[in-house]
């Protein structure tokens, strides 16, 4: 199997330079922009509540509205907790700061549509452009 090959690889190579499976974890660890990561799951959440409220004619389609609702959900909570975070999460200055960052002029070149799926597409379903505009 490819990826058994693969491991015996990268195992031979932290060998041959004397590092251990555990500074190599902690490594790859350190090395993974989770900012980033962090940020782009929160769009993409973000961008999948959009879609859903339009589909269930939710009344208030605001974005502090959607962020609310967003971050009130089980699953948002979640997926924070796997993130390393520093502080636990404070929902009210989580939708503060989402909502911002959402806003921001800076984060067009994120709210692309190379990035972004609809959710429980299969195959995956890349949003389109003008659907992304429309909702962010």
């Amino acid at each position: 199997m490819i990826l058994n090959d693969v491991m015996r690889k990268l195992l031979k190579m932290l060998d041959e330079r004397g590092i251990s499976e555990d500074e190599a974890i902690k490594y790859i660890e350190q090395s993974i922009p989770y900012k980033r990561t962090w940020k782009m799951w929160k769009f993409t959440m973000y961008l999948w509540r959009r879609i859903d409220e339009e589909k269930r004619g939710v009344k208030d389609r605001t974005r502090i509205g959607s962020v609310m609702r967003l971050v009130m959900q089980p699953n948002y909570k979640r997926l924070y907790a796997t993130f390393p975070l520093p502080l636990p999460m404070d929902k009210e200055k989580e939708i503060k700061k989402l909502t911002q960052l959402i806003a921001e002029p800076r984060q067009d070149k994120e709210f692309k549509s190379k990035n972004f799926v609809y959710e429980k597409s299969d195959p995956p379903k890349n949003i389109p452009q003008s659907v992304i505009d429309k909702l962010r």
